[in-house]
Parts: C-alpha cells; sequence; structure tokens
C-alpha cells in the first residue's frame, strides 16, 4: 500500500511541475513545443474555450486513438495521467486567472520553461510512466508508416511548432524548434541524473574486505574477474560493482580507508536494466 502510495505521489508531482511550466512559462509568450500543451495553446486561439479544456479534449482524443489503433489494454498510467494534467491547468486557472509572464523577459521564460518541464518529464519517465499526448501519435506513426519511433516524435512535435505560425508569427516558430531540440538534450541529462550509476571497477590487495563492505555494508552485488599483468604476469583479482553515486562515494572513502595505493578505474552507466534495483533483497551475483 505505501509504495503504491509512493509511486502514485510521485506520478502527481512529476505531472505537477510539468503543468506549472505550461501554465506559468510556455502560456505567458505562448512559447510552442512539440507537445500536446503546445498544440492547445495554438488552438485556443480559433477555438474559445480555457487551455485547459483543450488540452483535455486533446488528451481524450489521443486517449481514443491508442485504444483503437494501438492497443486496448492501454496503460492505466498514461490515462491517468492524460487526465491529471489538464485538470492541474484548470486548478492553475482558477487561482491564477490571465497569468502574467513571471521573468518578463521571452528568453528567460523560454528557459524556465525548458527546465521545469523536462523535470517533471524525467521524473515520470523515472516511474516508469509517460504523459501520454503526441506520444501516443508517435507509436501509431511507428505502427502503421513502419517510422523510427524517435523519429516520429520529432516529426509530430515538428508538426506542432509548425502549426504556431497560423495563431502567431515566425518568432514563434522558430523559438518553438529551438525549444523542442533543447528539450530533448535537457530531458536526457535529467533522465541520466535519476537513472544513471557508476561503475567501479578495483584491484587492490584487501579485495576481500572490500568485497565484504559492498556485499554487506552498501548491500549491492559485485562481481570478480581474474586479471593477468601484462607486464608482471601476475593472476590478480578484479572487483567490479554497479553503484549509485552516493554509495560509489561511500566506497571510495573505505578504499581509501584500507588500501592507500589500490588501482581502480571509474566509469559511468546511463541505465541498468536487469536485477539491479532488487539487489538490497541480497539477491547477488
Amino acid at each position: 500500500m505505501y509504495e503504491k502510495l509512493k509511486y502514485f505521489l510521485t506520478i502527481f508531482g512529476g505531472t505537477f511541475i510539468i503543468a506549472f511550466g505550461v501554465y506559468f512559462f510556455m502560456n505567458p509568450f505562448h512559447i510552442m513545443c512539440g507537445s500536446v500543451t503546445g498544440l492547445a495553446i495554438v488552438l485556443i486561439n480559433f477555438i474559445p474555450v480555457p487551455l485547459s479544456v483543450m488540452t483535455f479534449i486533446l488528451n481524450v482524443i489521443c486517449i481514443i486513438l491508442a485504444f483503437v489503433f494501438i492497443d486496448r489494454k492501454f496503460g492505466v498510467k498514461i490515462i491517468f495521467i492524460s487526465l491529471l494534467l489538464p485538470a492541474i491547468i484548470f486548478v492553475f486557472e482558477t487561482f491564477f486567472p490571465n497569468p502574467q509572464s513571471l521573468t518578463g523577459n521571452l528568453a528567460l521564460d523560454a528557459i524556465a520553461m525548458i527546465t521545469v518541464i523536462c523535470f517533471g518529464q524525467a521524473i515520470l519517465f523515472n516511474a516508469n510512466a509517460a504523459s501520454g499526448g503526441l506520444d501516443i501519435i508517435a507509436k501509431m506513426m511507428n505502427k502503421y508508416l513502419h517510422m523510427e519511433l524517435g523519429k516520429a516524435i520529432v516529426i509530430a512535435g515538428a508538426v506542432t511548432v509548425a502549426s504556431s505560425y497560423f495563431a502567431y508569427d515566425i518568432q514563434t516558430v522558430v523559438i518553438g524548434f529551438m525549444t523542442t531540440y533543447f528539450s530533448g538534450i535537457l530531458l536526457d541529462y535529467f533522465i541520466d541524473g535519476f537513472t544513471g550509476k557508476i561503475r567501479v571497477c578495483i584491484i587492490s590487495k584487501h579485495n576481500d574486505e572490500i568485497k565484504r563492505y559492498v556485499i554487506e555494508e552498501l548491500q549491492r552485488g559485485i562481481t570478480v574477474y581474474t586479471a593477468v599483468g601484462g607486464y608482471s604476469g601476475e593472476p590478480r583479482n578484479e572487483l567490479c560493482a554497479v553503484l549509485t553515486k552516493k554509495e560509489y562515494g561511500q566506497l571510495m572513502d573505505y578504499v581509501e580507508g584500507v588500501d592507500p595505493n589500490p588501482f581502480v578505474t571509474i566509469s559511468n552507466i546511463k541505465r541498468v536494466v536487469g536485477s539491479w534495483n532488487t539487489l538490497k533483497r541480497r539477491s547477488y551475483f
């Protein structure tokens, strides 16, 4: 029960952050981005409804298309997020009608929008959830046009940004393409921050103590390789472990305490797929 509550609070938090970025940074200056909310900001110029209502309508259409053309067992998570996003925007509209720019500067609003929305999206991706919307359209293009998913997302976003020309001007279009591009870069950066790990490989005269520390104190798995020195020809054991950044710091403090001259190599890992997250349950390898 606690885990489910924590999970849905995480989803709510990520969606709230996205809604905040949309309403208070994207909306005042009509900054475009390749998303359903970006398309909604364009369409409310032609259909006089609140942003929350237009976002809701577009998300419902995307959900229906997903049920019909992608999979009837469509994820409850995406449905929940697709409906939660316009609901939060509606709350903002109720308490903060006619929002003005928080910075008074288009460039600063664009930077803040990218940062805030990408951070919220990274939280959702880290929870193995997605915000739906244009992702659904991209999946349809992938299924029926046999187009790579990444390319389909880019095209769907580009069409959304280009549509802003009919409501605003060419400057809005150019800024929209730039924000869409840099959003992808920043989103990857945030996701790496959430999911990235560090692979530490150690050769030491105190391998047994280090191995025991990783298993018993850090409660992480560790792999032992046999390495032969190219110059000396002597066999040595190399310890390798995949750790969080915090655990890496703890391990290095311990290693420096037991061995003043270890041989350590360190590399960044973007993502771990498999049983790594269950190692705390003593499932070692």
